[in-house]
């Protein structure tokens, strides 16, 4: 169970939650995003906690990614393959790589991040609506990190306003060895971490929440700085889901837009339609 951290009050719980949705500085997101989640659980709070985290993938997500691929008779898959430019002509679409290499179809899937948009050369360009967004990017900033700490310190799971550094650590695995949490940051600017590898930063951050607790060792990886990605799961802004969510869902020429940065509902899910139901097992947000 979800538990406010020592000394905060019932809204700290609150701010804390809006913190593990947004992954982002709050004053930056919209309050849309928290009603959405919301209203999507039912308007229901032990559903919307079992939306968020309690409900995984069994074997994992590159198993189901896996899945896909080896399903995809007709496709040809490339990995390592950073796409440059893309031109439409009258006959199709041109696909040009990093290395040289060019895809032709008739027509093109762009699933790209909304934050990376604007890294791809488009021909003709794309509309100004969508080069905007990419451009102002969404909220989504914060930082995950998987944290081992000294011993077996149970099952904990503690949320924090956003005022503390640390808004969410919850336990991962636990074992004599030491136990693996999973650490989140909503605003990186209040973890004072010099990298990944900072053990003395989170050793530092963790303590309003998890008193004693002594870090091991991190693992993470900056999804910000990482120019496929530039940024986390989407957030949008203020003003954005009236101005940027219809424009990412529209059709140009041959491009048929699509990914979870423009998705109607669980934006930053995996879901699935479970046959013969009504209802949506609402599985994981891609790690």
């Amino acid at each position: 169970m979800n538990r406010v951290g020592p000394g905060w009050t019932t809204s700290g719980w609150v701010e804390g939650m809006c913190c593990l949705l947004a992954f982002g500085p709050l004053d930056q997101s919209a309050a849309t995003e928290f009603f959405r989640t919301y209203a999507l659980s039912g308007w229901d709070v032990p559903q919307m906690l079992a939306a968020l985290s309690a409900t995984k993938l069994v074997k994992g997500t590159r198993e189901l990614v896996e899945s896909i691929a080896g399903q995809a008779n007709l496709a040809e898959i490339r990995l390592n393959s950073t796409v440059r430019r893309v031109v439409q002509n009258g006959g199709g679409v041109r696909v040009e790589l990093e290395g040289g290499d060019t895809l032709e179809a008739p027509a093109a899937l762009i699933a790209l991040p909304m934050n990376v948009l604007n890294s791809v050369e488009f021909e003709p360009p794309l509309s100004q609506a969508k080069r905007t967004a990419s451009q102002e990017r969404h909220a989504g900033a914060g930082r995950k990190s998987f944290v081992k700490v000294k011993g077996d310190i149970g099952n904990v799971s503690v949320l924090a306003p956003e005022a503390q550094a640390v808004n969410w650590a919850v336990t991962y695995h636990r074992g004599t060895q030491g136990t693996w949490l999973i650490v989140f940051s909503a605003n990186p600017d209040r973890l004072h971490m010099t990298a990944f590898d900072d053990t003395d930063g989170m050793q530092e951050a963790l303590q309003p929440l998890l008193p004693g607790v002594e870090v091991e060792s991190i693992a993470g990886w900056d999804w910000n700085d990482d120019p496929l990605a530039l940024g986390t799961w989407c957030i949008y802004r203020p003003g954005q889901l009236a101005k940027v969510l219809p424009d990412l869902r529209t059709t140009e020429g041959r491009l048929f837009f699509a990914g979870a940065d423009s998705a109607k509902a669980w934006r930053s899910f995996i879901d699935t339609r479970l046959p013969h139901c009504r209802t949506r097992e609402y599985l994981c947000r891609p790690e």
